[in-house]
């Protein structure tokens, strides 16, 4: 007979301040998760006077008796830190990179926690600005009238309240605003007045292209930026984690800003894709073709794999993956005779993935350009040469060939010239028999 046990309760210990609350979240009122979060075969609750069988709490007042207990890595303070209860695990939560919590890489910090809630993909439950949402629009097809829809005159829109970010970004967008109009509505180098009867989304959907830029370079940190790029149906210009994989619907669907090391070469292409429609759109190709490609012959795997199926994807993400996470520890503490529950699984915990900052700061020290890194490979498939047989990046072999046709036009030419000479001589040696020829008819006569 399986054990009765009573329903979850996890204490967000520190402050409320996580965006996944979604706010107004009362501190004398339980936030109910278990609503639309599946059950786990093997698991029966008692829930007499109960309405669910998993809820969240911001009160504090009687966290010993918490399922388990929620901190938020930037309102952690250790002077308050609360002692350890057998059978009561602790989750690191955050959608914030380590720059903002730099115990997160310290491995003997980290052993407080048991384990994390985060953005990145080894997490053991994972927190995401993404959602099933996405498939919706990636799969939907643009409409007959979709560039008229981009009606501001500058391609690039930019909305930043992160003035200081440990990349050095502004560095690199003040620069390439000197080479393309940027409107900038957000508080770093501000141009525009942010309109009142529009929203930042409403903002994002009337331009080509948006700066999609983390502000700090760690593995899987990836935000709103991009995914609210995508759902705005512009096209993003990205810097972030060395890869993005899992978040791209296709590998041809966003302009990496590390490609170019010099700001003067990316306007120069985002220029190239304004003023033509039909390159511009190679970007959005998952959804023009989306009535005529399947999306399993479309889209990425990893994308289709995160985001297509909702049930899989609640169960693993937010709340209901940590009610979830939960329930054997839970279970050991209301079954009599029981030992202190162990996880033995491979959990990821010390996230020290971050790159160094200061990544653009190369730029403020003027041309030419020599950041410290390796440039992602360019690719500007739009471009036509880029559509020929030859692939861009033969161009050592290009100039082998066409060294080599060099040698042989000069062989040619050598040839061509001793034929040249052979014909003049031959034909002066005509010209002066003809002539002694003559001389010798006139001595005669």
């Amino acid at each position: 007979m399986a054990t009765v046990i009573p329903p979850v309760k996890l204490v967000y210990y520190t402050s409320c301040s996580s965006l996944q609350l979604k706010r107004p979240f009362d501190k004398d009122t339980d936030k109910d998760i278990g609503r639309d979060c599946p059950i786990p075969d093997g698991y029966v609750f008692n829930l007499t006077g109960q309405t669910t069988w998993c809820t969240l709490t911001s009160s504090t007042d009687h966290w010993q008796k918490a399922s388990g207990l929620i901190f938020h890595a930037a309102d952690i303070h250790y002077d308050a830190f609360p002692p350890r209860i057998d059978n009561q695990p602790r989750i690191l939560e955050t959608l914030e990179s380590p720059i903002t919590a730099p115990f997160r890489t310290n491995p003997e910090q980290m052993k407080n926690y048991d384990y994390l809630a985060t953005y990145n993909f080894k997490s053991t439950f994972f927190f995401t600005y993404f959602s099933p949402s996405i498939m919706d629009v990636v799969n939907r097809p643009l409409p007959h009238d979709f560039m008229e829809t981009k009606t501001k005159k500058a391609p690039i829109l930019w909305i930043a309240r992160n003035c200081r970010a440990t990349s050095g970004r502004e560095y690199y967008i003040s620069e390439l605003m000197k080479h393309i109009q940027v409107d900038s509505y957000g508080e770093c180098l501000n141009n525009q007045e942010f309109p009142e009867d529009k929203s930042r989304e409403e903002l994002m959907a009337e331009y080509k292209f948006y700066l999609a830029i983390e502000n700090a370079n760690c593995e899987d940190y990836v935000t709103e930026k991009l995914y609210d790029t995508f759902m705005m149906s512009a096209v993003p210009i990205v810097d972030g984690p060395s890869s993005y994989e899992g978040y791209l619907p296709t590998n041809r669907s966003v302009i990496y800003m590390d490609a170019y090391p010099d700001p003067k070469d990316l306007a120069d292409y985002i220029n190239y894709l304004d003023k033509n429609d039909t390159a511009y759109l190679e970007y959005l190709s998952f959804r023009r073709d989306a009535l005529k490609i399947a999306a399993n012959d479309r889209l990425e795997p990893a994308f289709i794999s995160n985001w297509s199926d909702t049930i899989a994807h609640k169960k693993r993400s937010d709340y209901c993956s940590i009610c979830r996470g939960v329930l054997p520890w839970w279970k050991n503490r209301h079954t009599a005779g029981s030992d202190v529950y162990k996880d033995e699984s491979e959990r990821f915990l010390v996230d020290d993935s971050c790159q160094p900052g200061g990544k653009w700061n190369y730029i403020s020290l003027g041309r030419p350009y020599k950041p410290h890194w390796k440039p992602r490979p360019l690719d500007e498939f739009t471009r036509p040469r880029a559509m020929l047989d030859e692939p861009a990046q033969d161009d050592e072999k290009m100039i082998e060939l066409i060294g080599n046709d060099t040698h042989a036009m000069a062989i040619t030419a050598n040839i061509v010239f001793i034929c040249i000479l052979l014909s003049f001589i031959i034909v002066l040696s005509r010209v002066s028999r003809t002539t002694n020829k003559q001389s010798s008819t006139s001595v005669h006569v």
